[in-house]
């Protein structure tokens, strides 16, 4: 009965560049509960050349998860979108047996290097029909879209690894790309554009029905923002910290608004995302813009995306199916759409279950 018990906890792990972030789940009469949550901060930063760095990981994802004990064993965990290729391709509609070699002879195009020494996985997302075919009369008159995903092998067994070093086992690994979309947009039938800025790095990830169809990266994020007001009101990285965390808006304030370039360049980026999708997709619109990541708590942020890209901008809930003690309030509202990819991970699990 204990194993049959613990069976409804579902236990996702998110290794940020900053931090770790932990989200335990309990699935109770079809409703999702908030078991056990719990995050740290890493004290140093990877470098090239820091041999230890594997090992410092490790250390701090033991001592959160000996603080948390978790009631289950069995963990989803994300890797980061950067380490990873998410493409949209699409062919004609075929034989499993035969798409799964036409699969892979057209992911050489998209990987650089050797397929054996990545791990690749696909589905089919979608099915239209094809206009040229059709005026030729050819058979072939309906194409699959196919999204295809994938990662380095040595990365892939790199996470694997944290994670059975503090005695856990990996029911499963997946880009943080798809944990956003699960957490942030689920299965609404809208098409949304989630911007998630984290500590190093920025992923822009265009959402249709519930289907990851566009996936960015940009190589910055809120370091860079940090540095930038920094730099601008001539003060310390530390000052600059501590007056974000206090809410003061540097974006939309007459009396200190300052320029931030890497908001410039995510929002640049944005656009080009949201002209090529309605290039190709006539007559469609992007339904919302969906903040997420540590920066989305930066004031005046959303309000800047929303006259930059002329689409509403809202800060992501991650949180909005989550049944937790109202005690707990204060804190939720304060991490926010920081834990988005841990209970993305989470809710993963929660699918799985239902699935089974």
């Amino acid at each position: 009965m204990f194993g049959l018990f613990k069976k409804n906890y579902f236990l996702g792990i998110d290794f940020g560049t900053s931090s770790i972030k932990v989200v335990e789940l309990k699935l109770h009469k079809q409703r999702l509960n908030l078991s056990n949550y719990g995050w740290i901060k890493l004290g140093f930063a990877q470098s090239a050349g820091d041999f230890d760095y594997d090992k410092k990981l490790k250390a701090y994802l033991q001592a959160l998860v000996n603080k948390m004990e978790p009631k289950t064993e069995s963990v989803y965990v994300s890797m980061p979108s950067f380490s990873g290729l998410v493409s949209l391709i699409e062919f004609p509609d075929m034989k499993k047996e035969e798409l799964d070699q036409a699969i892979r002879f057209e992911a050489r195009k998209y990987v650089p290097t050797s397929l054996d020494e990545i791990s690749i996985s696909w589905d089919i997302v979608s099915k239209k029909d094809d206009k040229a075919a059709k005026k030729s009369k050819s058979k072939t008159s309906e194409k699959i879209q196919i999204l295809l995903v994938a990662a380095p092998k040595d990365k892939v067994i790199k996470y694997e690894d944290f994670v059975k070093s503090a005695d856990l086992k990996v029911k499963a690994i997946e880009l943080e790309t798809f944990s956003l979309a699960r957490s942030l947009v689920g299965d609404d039938a809208g098409t949304f554009l989630i911007i998630d800025i984290g500590f190093r790095a920025c992923s822009i990830v265009l959402v249709e029905k519930g289907v990851v169809k566009v996936n960015r990266n940009i190589d910055a994020g809120g370091n860079e923002i940090t540095d930038s007001i920094a730099e601008n009101l001539n003060i310390s990285k530390k000052r600059a910290e501590d007056l974000k965390k206090q809410g003061k808006d540097f974006i939309n304030s007459r009396e200190s608004s300052i320029v931030l370039p890497t908001l410039d360049l995510i929002a640049n980026e944005a656009l080009r995302i949201i002209s090529t999708y309605k290039e190709k997709n006539s007559g469609s619109r992007i339904d919302g813009v969906v903040l997420s990541g540590g920066t989305a708590k930066l004031k005046g942020v959303d309000d800047y995306f929303s006259k930059a890209l002329g689409i509403k901008t809202i800060i992501g809930d991650p949180w909005k199916k989550i049944v937790y003690d109202e005690s707990l309030s204060p804190i939720v509202k304060k991490v926010g759409p920081s834990f988005s990819v841990a209970l993305g991970l989470a809710l993963k699990g929660v699918e799985e279950y239902k699935r089974s």
